[in-house]
């Protein structure tokens, strides 16, 4: 199973690439813990909304500088992940979910 702020690589339905990377942002409370899993896409490119991992990782890291992108959520099943490459700290798998949240009309404040 993989832990929340995992970023993995799995196949990409949004693009062009076959594979991208992602970060894991449900933890064992999903309904399908370590079958499924909620990700946000991780990008090249950099908009108003992106969380940047520049300097954020706890372990590992990828070879480009990306930025996840909180409006790209996908279910992920575990079939479709390659592996994990990076941990990022905590603080970035935080920011991203309230910005996903608000994609949706949550607001906690």
């Amino acid at each position: 199973m993989y832990r929340r702020g995992t970023v993995v690589v799995a196949s990409d339905p949004f693009g062009d690439a076959p594979r991208r990377p992602y970060l894991i942002v449900s933890d064992g409370s999903h309904p399908f813990a370590g079958e499924q899993y909620i990700g946000a896409g991780i990008s090249t490119k950099e908009y108003d909304a992106s969380v940047p991992l520049a300097g954020a990782f706890a372990e590992g890291g990828l070879d480009r500088e990306s930025f996840v992108a909180p409006w790209a959520v996908v279910s992920l099943r575990e079939a479709t992940v390659d592996r994990a490459v990076a941990r990022v700290e905590d603080e970035v798998t935080e920011t991203t979910v309230r910005r996903m949240a608000r994609f949706v009309g949550y607001s906690d404040d």
